[in-house]
């Protein structure tokens, strides 16, 4: 076989499991004046039913190992969610504003678990995790920061031999920071 042939067919293994993102910054957006933020629980759009609070908790812990915010006490927004029957999904500035108002934050963080899969189907774990991230700031109900992260996958040695792997947690680790870090944090 043609050593460009192998060479390309190495290249495409390898970024098949290159992550995919879309990113948005507001403009005019002034993270600074955010002191407090606190994080709804995430919408699980995938089939294991847990995920999305396990998720969202990885996303609290690294928040808070960032220290670029105080964040209220998640368990807080949920009884509020609770209590107004809120569609943590399609949030309406009013509902954004009095949120704030009520837990006395700045900002509030909005997230999407889209797509947690193990990937245990063949030889190597392959887990992909889709995680979409929003900031909202409190004040007038606007989105400051939006980002949508795909990773995970067999790296190149699982791929080609069969050894190694990571899990979705793991994955979802990764997609949380790399999202993370795209502000800076």
């Amino acid at each position: 076989m043609n050593h460009r042939v192998i060479g390309f067919a190495l290249l495409l293994a390898a970024l098949s499991g290159c992550g995919g993102k879309k990113h948005y910054v507001r403009t005019d957006a002034d993270f600074s004046s955010m002191k407090t933020v606190t994080v709804l629980p995430f919408d699980n759009v995938t089939s294991d039913k847990l995920a999305g609070e396990r998720v969202q908790r990885i996303f609290v812990s690294e928040l808070l190992n960032l220290g670029a915010f105080d964040v209220v006490e998640p368990g807080l927004a949920l009884r509020h969610v609770r209590k107004e029957q809120l569609d943590v999904a399609s949030l309406t500035p009013d509902e954004v504003k009095k949120l704030g108002k009520e837990l006395k934050v700045q900002a509030i963080f909005v997230g999407a678990l889209v797509e947690y899969d193990e990937g245990k189907g063949g030889s190597t774990p392959s887990p992909r995790v889709t995680i979409q991230l929003k900031l909202i700031e409190t004040e007038k109900g606007k989105t400051l920061w939006s980002i949508s992260r795909t990773g995970g996958g067999a790296s190149l040695s699982g791929r080609l031999f069969g050894i190694g792997g990571s899990t979705a947690m793991e994955a979802a680790e990764n997609v949380i920071r790399e999202e993370l870090s795209e502000l800076g944090w």
